[in-house]
């Protein structure tokens, strides 16, 4: 299931452009049991009750990688969505990683000083390898 949201459905054909406000929400197959799901595009107010659903969805598996990696624009709603995510997963004690951060994702977890609240890892096979017990 992938839920990719628009809020005009216009596209500049031919030059790659996405309409302003555009995101998607894609589980993603993963080993191990971990649950993987892709975050890309303008991740805002819009995207919070797509993510969480995704989430809920999989709470209780060993793990759950967040990738960031397509990641253009993040919030304040977004960062707290994946704050409540990181607590409501240690309920289920599910480790939750972000993977892939993007500048745009990296300036709002610095400039918030809350990157050390997280498990971060640099990409997806990072994450899963560090929730499957082969990273450190």
């Amino acid at each position: 299931m992938s839920e990719s949201h628009r809020l005009h459905e216009v596209q500049i054909e031919g030059m790659g452009v996405e309409p302003a406000g555009s995101f998607s929400v894609e589980p993603c197959d993963s080993p191990d049991g971990v649950a993987l799901i892709a975050l890309s595009g303008e991740l805002d107010v819009a995207a919070t009750s797509a993510v969480r659903g995704c989430v809920e969805a999989v709470a209780g598996r060993p793990g759950v990688v967040l990738d960031l990696s397509g990641a253009t624009f993040v919030d304040s709603s977004m960062l707290k969505e994946l704050l409540r995510a990181n607590t409501e997963l240690e309920r289920y004690d599910t480790r939750l990683v972000l993977a892939g951060i993007t500048p745009a994702v990296r300036r709002v977890l610095d400039l918030t000083r809350t990157a050390g609240l997280f498990t971060l890892a640099e990409d997806r096979g990072a994450a899963v390898a560090l929730l499957s017990g082969d990273g450190s």
